[in-house]
């Protein structure tokens, strides 16, 4: 924090799990003691009604081109250290009162053995960088958090991103808006949304309502429900509106190619033009849809049940520049980054509130805006989505789900879409 280093921690959180299906209820068991596992009178009978796919038996392994440990930590201390000066000297107007950073490495690690002796094997590496900084300009505050960085690798991924270059063009944009930003105009115009807001859209109205599980109401008492239960129709956004979460990208933040269940891995397309196409199943969701699981099983650690998780989900692009996106636009008000989102519990009713944020005049972008707010309906934005460019940018993130809380790494993303005749409010 402010360049100061704060701590270094390493952990290593390992054990045995255990999950059993008889005569139509789920057992599950943990420990870091394998004799303590505590299912040795169940049966197991019953899971010929589960069985809709074969358990895919295999290896899948991230490797690292340059190996966490290649690097001294005192080295990488000073990297972050280094960042702080750098952004710490900048000539903006606005007053740095804080300015925060972590890192972290992790390493998962798994190893899942089925009845019928197959296995699957996991080896995944990850980097993730978190950044939150304050700026002060006369009687406006801002609060900014990063746009995440993490992946799956080494730290060959440390020298990709960037980093110091993203964040000089972050605080210098967002110093632009506290000095010069205006206050925008209410009333139903038309937007750009970047891929971030995208991400956070594709994630939270798309990803999270797509949850088979979630549709049935196991996660109504947690997390809340889904608008697919009080749809009547599959046509829920435009032609332009695709929505893939896919785990085999590589690299990737949600990577994997085998299940916890021992299912395979492949891209599912939760919205295909505009239309419901299919949610996210796993063996025990999917014969109450009379489907078969799409391989969408995952667990946090050893000590948590497999559920439904998405991995990376995203828009999908379209075959426009953002220039093209922005031309077509008379006015309207182009979202870069938010200060703060939410959601509802249906995941129908939602708001985000713009920070890096310019007014579109004359079919150009213009003058920074100060804090526009986009507040409507699911069932409102997709249909108004009418374009999407070519660039496809990813964002990492911490996916929170389940009782207890399992947190997984994942990726959000897309292009950036134009979104017709929409509200947009002042905060």
């Amino acid at each position: 924090m402010n360049g100061q280093l704060l701590g270094v921690t390493r952990e290593t959180y390992a054990g045995y799990s255990i999950r059993a299906y008889d005569k139509g209820i789920l057992y599950f068991s943990s420990s870091s003691d394998p004799e303590n596992l505590e299912l040795k009178k169940i049966q197991g009978e019953g899971w010929e009604e589960l069985e809709d796919e074969e358990v895919f038996s295999g290896k899948y392994e991230v490797k690292q081109i340059k190996p966490f440990d290649l690097v001294p930590i005192d080295e990488k201390i000073k990297y972050f250290k280094d960042l702080y000066e750098r952004v710490k000297s900048l000539d903006i107007k606005s007053k740095l009162v804080n300015f925060n950073i972590l890192y972290s490495e992790s390493v998962e690690e798994k190893r899942i053995m089925f009845k019928d002796g197959s296995k699957v094997e996991g080896f995944v590496p990850r980097i993730n960088v978190v950044y939150s900084f304050v700026l002060k300009y006369m009687d406006k505050t801002v609060t900014v958090h990063s746009d995440e960085f993490g992946a799956s690798g080494g730290l060959e991924l440390l020298d990709s991103w960037k980093i110091g270059d993203k964040l000089e063009e972050k605080m210098k944009e967002v110093d632009r808006v506290l000095t010069k930003g205006k206050t925008p105009r209410e009333g139903r115009t038309d937007i750009v949304l970047s891929s971030l807001l995208a991400g956070i859209m594709a994630h939270e109205s798309v990803g999270h309502p797509f949850e088979a599980d979630r549709v049935l109401g196991r996660e109504g008492a947690q997390a809340g429900l889904s608008y697919l239960k009080d749809i009547n129709t599959r046509k829920i956004g435009s032609n332009a509106v695709s929505v893939i979460d896919d785990p085999t990208l590589p690299n990737s933040n949600g990577f994997f190619l085998i299940d916890d269940e021992g299912v395979k891995a492949r891209a599912k397309y939760l919205i295909k033009d505009g239309e419901i196409n299919e949610l996210l199943q796993d063996r025990f969701s999917s014969p109450k849809f009379k489907t078969k699981s799409n391989g969408s099983a995952r667990a946090m650690s050893f000590d948590r049940e497999p559920i439904i998780r998405m991995s990376n989900t995203f828009f999908q692009p379209g075959d426009m520049s953002f220039k093209e996106l922005i031309e077509d636009v008379k006015e309207g008000v182009y979202f870069k980054s938010y200060m703060e989102w939410n959601i509802d519990d249906m995941r129908l009713g939602e708001r985000y509130v713009g920070l890096e944020a310019y007014e579109i005049k004359n079919r150009e972008i213009g003058d920074p805006l100060l804090f526009p707010v986009l507040e409507g309906k699911t069932t409102e934005f997709l249909p108004a989505v009418d374009a999407a460019d070519r660039e496809l940018k990813f964002y990492a993130g911490i996916c929170g789900k389940g009782d207890p809380d399992q947190a997984i790494p994942v990726w959000l993303g897309g292009p950036d879409l134009r979104l017709r005749n929409v509200r947009v409010k002042v905060m």
